[in-house]
């Protein structure tokens, strides 16, 4: 991948070469006449200055290669880096939900488990209580020798 992107930039700074080094040279040449072009003159000295303005416009491409790299990488490391941040913080949330829908389940089984024990609890405290006083009726009514049906109150089913 480093060959192709080498080859692709070599390719690229061989076609903006001659028009980098001319701006170069032509900036250099303004800079030397103080920002005044002055005809021949000017073309006079911008030849002079031509492997320097050649040297300048290496160095900035040079610089504007590496920067731009150097960005591009750190774009890319940053991408890397948000991307493990949030698998981490997914793992984390995932973690924490599990163990929040857990004690939320474990609490909401306690408490309708402790309403359907209250609920048959009571129902078989009200069958027991009535078989008891069915089997207590019963004595008293052999004792007394009254039929169990006068002693019981007519809808005992009902309650």
């Amino acid at each position: 991948m480093e060959d192709w992107q080498e080859r692709r930039w070599l390719r690229r700074h061989a076609m903006v070469a001659p028009f980098g080094v001319f701006a170069a040279t032509l900036l250099l040449t303004l800079y030397l006449k103080q920002w005044q072009w002055h005809g021949r003159d000017s073309w006079e000295l911008a030849t002079s200055q031509v492997d320097l303005g050649a040297v300048l416009y290496a160095m900035a491409a040079v610089l504007v290669e590496r920067g731009v790299r150097a960005m591009f990488w750190a774009l890319d490391e940053r991408r890397k880096w948000r991307a493990q941040w949030r698998a981490a913080a997914m793992a984390e949330g995932h973690a924490e939900g599990l163990a929040l829908g857990h004690a939320e389940g474990l609490a909401r089984g306690r408490t309708e488990g402790q309403a359907e024990g209250r609920t048959e609890g009571q129902a078989e405290g009200r069958a027991e209580t009535r078989q008891q006083y069915h089997d207590w009726l019963a004595k008293v009514a052999q004792k007394r020798g009254i039929p169990l049906d006068e002693l019981l109150p007519p809808n005992r089913d009902a309650e």
